[in-house]
């Protein structure tokens, strides 16, 4: 049995766009299910990275709940939506890894710690991290996953102060693209 290609996604922001919901604040994920919006070609993208034989994962930050923002019930909701949503065209995506605490709460899961991710390939026998991705939209991405030796793709714009911080530590991700449909062509070449 071949050991599984994991591609660990990062939800908000790779696969939904973000939401807007204070003025001068920063966009963040949706928190109503009429704010979940599929980005554009994410479905398409997906279906050929399960087509191609990978096994996708989700790895994502999620503290509205715990912010008291939303109630974990809509919090549920809102990931089964996006999920959902993301495999629409026929793909899978096989399990979802979500770290529920706030920034202060010093947690071991919360990206950029590894924890999320060291979930995700002990779920996956036979996974190993040099062969394994960590997709997303942030730096706390592109360190959590280069903290166990995953290949890291950086998408979208830069964030404010995300480059500085990729430089303090040193790192750069392995690609860096527009979406992920940029991503999956990129890694689809590289097979």
């Amino acid at each position: 049995m071949t050991a599984p290609r994991l591609i660990v996604l990062d939800r908000d922001g790779v696969l939904n766009r973000l939401v807007v919901h204070r003025a001068g604040r920063p966009p963040e994920s949706p928190h109503a299910l009429a704010e979940v919006e599929i980005l554009p070609g994410v479905p398409a993208a997906l279906r050929a990275l399960t087509d191609a034989g990978f096994s996708l994962a989700i790895a994502t930050n999620q503290p509205a709940a715990a912010k008291g923002e939303i109630t974990r019930a809509e919090l549920d909701a809102i990931h089964a939506a996006v999920v959902a949503g993301a495999e629409a065209a026929g793909a899978r995506i096989e399990r979802s890894f979500i770290c529920l605490h706030r920034a202060e709460d010093g947690c071991e899961c919360r990206k950029p710690r590894p924890g999320l991710l060291r979930d995700a390939l002990l779920a996956f026998p036979g996974a190993r991290a040099e062969d394994a991705w960590m997709v997303g939209d942030r730096a706390t991405d592109v360190i959590a996953g280069q903290s166990l030796g995953f290949a890291t793709a950086l998408l979208g714009s830069a964030w404010p102060g995300d480059e500085e911080m990729l430089n303090v530590q040193g790192l750069a991700p392995s690609f860096r693209g527009r979406d992920l449909q940029e991503f999956v062509d990129f890694r689809l070449k590289s097979l």
